[in-house]
């Protein structure tokens, strides 16, 4: 039975990522930027095996280096900074992150997803901040102006959707507003929370790809679309 997708709640939820958050933190701790400088955090700096827990957009953009890679395969360059892992300091720094966030909605209305993660409901807060795109870029200038951080935002009428929409869009762009034809034809192996075993899963099911309709979205066959 199709599912009536006008019933269903329309909030206006922000979801906010810290870009490369721990490589963010030591670039502006050693006067660095974190958007220009080459710059990976890793678990023990010693260990040539040792995993590389964050990486600056630069050293992703040009050498491939990402969470997950592997300390011998850092380019050896004198551009190139390496950092111990401080975990004790990037969490003192997501505290006073989530503080900042309180000054612009009530604290029941943000939810931590992780250190470098949040959501936040704007729901009633038209007067105080405007349209939610207006609110996203007044929370990316404080964050900014304050910490020295860059942050990338998804909008979405739901939690699950700012989620998909930060992942697939904003982290490219910077922020990204789920519109009705935003999210068509997402490949499941981008959506949240699916891995390579439940998409082959759904597959074998007949189900290819995430829909939005009025910004609800829903699994849908292949031959619907085919």
């Amino acid at each position: 039975m199709p599912l009536d997708i006008s019933c269903l709640p329309k909030n206006k939820i922000l979801c906010i990522d810290m870009k490369s958050f721990y490589a963010s933190c030591e670039c502006v701790d050693h006067g660095l930027d974190p958007l220009e400088d080459y710059v990976v955090v890793v678990s023990d700096k010693n260990r040539s095996g040792s995993v590389v827990l964050a990486a600056s957009p630069k050293m992703k953009q040009n050498y491939g280096i990402r969470t997950g890679s592997r300390l011998y395969e850092v380019p050896c360059r004198r551009h190139t900074h390496i950092f111990n892992a401080r975990m004790k300091r990037y969490l003192e720094i997501s505290v006073q992150i989530t503080e900042l966030f309180s000054t612009f909605v009530p604290f029941e209305a943000i939810l931590t997803y992780s250190v470098d993660e949040s959501w936040i409901t704007l729901d009633g807060t038209e007067k105080l901040h405007g349209s939610p795109m207006e609110a996203v870029q007044k929370i990316r200038s404080a964050i900014w102006n304050q910490f020295g951080l860059p942050s990338c935002i998804g909008i979405g009428p739901n939690r699950f959707i700012s989620k998909v929409v930060l992942d697939v869009y904003a982290k490219k762009q910077g922020i990204a507003e789920c519109t009705p034809n935003k999210l068509w034809l997402v490949p499941l192996r981008e959506v949240w929370g699916i891995g390579s075993r439940m998409e082959k899963h759904l597959n074998n099911m007949g189900m290819y790809r995430l829909e939005a309709w009025q910004t609800v979205p829903w699994i849908v066959y292949g031959s619907v679309l085919a």
